[in-house]
């Protein structure tokens, strides 16, 4: 089972390593840096499933900041750590999209570890419900993920591959918008690493040869982000 990555930020260094260790006792892979200089940078280039940060270092509002890193991953949660929590900041954070949270310091690392847990799990919760959907119509195509059925026009299907199918069907789940390469990675290969990033590729390569009969399908490529999988028809509608 692949390890749960988290990305700690706190401007005090002893605390946070102290942290860091404790996470990592609880079976958790953790990146820990002390300033949020390149951030972003980090967030786009390692998939991380939720984010612990320390409110002190943050010069802009937290829907700002959560906002600006999350255009690298739509469902990433953060939490929150701050000398004080103000009335204001419960109002901010409640307008947030996920379940984000503010731990006043000191706090009781158990309890954290809680909250980490249930964030996972209701983000676990809302990728399920994504992926509760059956059929998805993909300009003149018809594509049947229980089956792995790929209909063009009512012709006899074609039927894909597991491996192709998952990935169809997360590139329908963001049509006509990013999907981020690494989560596609890390939820059908189980890792974001170069040689299963090169065998996304060809099988990206595969569903474009499927999808070449309609030419209003193109699946492009965002450098630096992911994949967009276009569907004129869907916007003119």
């Amino acid at each position: 089972m692949r390890s749960i990555k988290i990305l700690l930020i706190d401007e005090d260094v002893d605390f946070g390593m102290v942290l860091k260790n404790y996470l990592l006792l609880n079976g958790y892979n953790v990146t820990f840096t002390s300033t949020l200089s390149d951030v972003s940078l980090m967030a786009s280039n390692s998939k991380f499933d939720l984010s612990i940060v320390d409110y002190k270092l943050i010069t802009t509002s937290r829907t700002e900041f959560v906002n600006s890193v999350r255009r690298y991953s739509k469902d990433f949660p953060v939490i929150f750590l701050s000398e004080e929590v103000l009335l204001e900041d419960v109002f901010e954070i409640n307008k947030l999209p996920l379940v984000d949270y503010c731990f006043k310091k000191p706090f009781s690392t158990e309890v954290l570890i809680e909250k980490i847990k249930s964030i996972l799990k209701n983000k676990e919760r809302e990728h399920n419900k994504m992926f509760s959907t059956i059929e998805y119509t993909i300009g003149d195509f018809t594509f049947n993920y229980r089956t792995r059925q790929l209909s063009f026009k009512g012709e006899e299907p074609r039927r894909l591959t597991p491996k192709e199918s998952k990935l169809l069907k997360y590139l329908s789940e963001y049509k006509n918008a990013i999907m981020p390469k690494a989560i596609a990675l890390t939820k059908i290969w189980r890792d974001d690493n170069y040689f299963t990033s090169r065998s996304m590729d060809v099988y990206i390569t595969k569903l474009r040869k499927y999808l070449m009969y309609d030419e209003n399908i193109a699946i492009v490529n965002v450098r630096g982000e992911g994949y967009k999988l276009l569907d004129n028809t869907a916007k003119s509608a």
